[in-house]
């Protein structure tokens, strides 16, 4: 059994990598017996890793004929970049919470990294450090359910940039220096300027109108910043008996 869940794990880590070097692109049939045979493996792992790829988002599995790498529409994006938006609030705040001046060290070393690799234009490596700086900062907000989301979109996100970065690598260049300016605002424990960073980040990567996004973000430290004081009588002290 443990040998079988390993070559699971193989599988999906090979087709991720397969997605992640453009040889698996949008709509595209996932060749079972092709990596069957480069793996030296049965279809059995293939079909299970295949299963975990279609409840992840990134595979669709066609009844009695294959499975396809699914298509994500210009609308798709926009849609996943407003709950990654929102998410990402909620991941900075948590992560100014509980972060210690170690963690952000880590982002600096990782994101020094990508520098690198887009000085070297190594496009593939700097995309692979552009995740793991994502991974790493979500991981700060020490909050597993907020991490399991996060992971879900992720991976739709290493899908939609694997194909983009074929065409727009300059972007990687800004990437870095966005991280650096939301690395210095996670240093000075500020919200508002780690959401005023991540703002445009997200919204020029998901086409989102940034605008309406800059008034949330005013909304959301004026008032939610605080606990509403019409909210304090929801909540007493429980009474005592006697």
């Amino acid at each position: 059994m443990e040998k079988q869940a390993g070559l699971y794990e193989e599988v999906y880590d090979y087709i991720l990598e397969q997605i992640f070097h453009q040889k698996l692109s949008y709509g595209q049939r996932v060749p079972e017996e092709e990596i069957s045979k480069d793996l030296g493996i049965s279809r059995t792992p293939i079909r299970e890793a295949l299963r975990k790829l279609e409840s992840d988002g990134l595979v669709e599995i066609l009844p009695k004929r294959y499975a396809q790498i699914v298509t994500l529409t210009d609308e798709d994006i926009k849609n996943l970049g407003i709950v990654k938006l929102q998410l990402d609030f909620l991941t900075a705040q948590l992560a100014i919470f509980h972060g210690s001046n170690a963690d952000f060290k880590r982002l600096e070393q990782i994101n020094e990294e990508m520098r690198r690799a887009v000085l070297e234009h190594d496009i593939y490596n700097a995309l692979k450090k552009d995740m793991e700086f994502h991974r790493t900062y979500i991981s700060i907000s020490a909050n597993s359910q907020l991490m399991q989301f996060q992971s879900q979109i992720q991976l739709k996100i290493l899908l939609y940039q694997s194909i983009r970065m074929k065409d727009t690598s300059h972007t990687m260049d800004a990437s870095v220096y966005d991280h650096q300016s939301i690395i210095e605002a996670l240093y000075s424990r500020d919200t508002e300027q780690v959401l005023s960073h991540i703002i445009p980040h997200l919204a020029s990567f998901y086409g989102l109108d940034i605008d309406v996004y800059s008034v949330m973000v005013a909304d959301f430290m004026r008032g939610r910043a605080r606990v509403p004081e019409e909210a304090h009588r929801y909540y007493h002290a429980p009474e005592t008996e006697g």
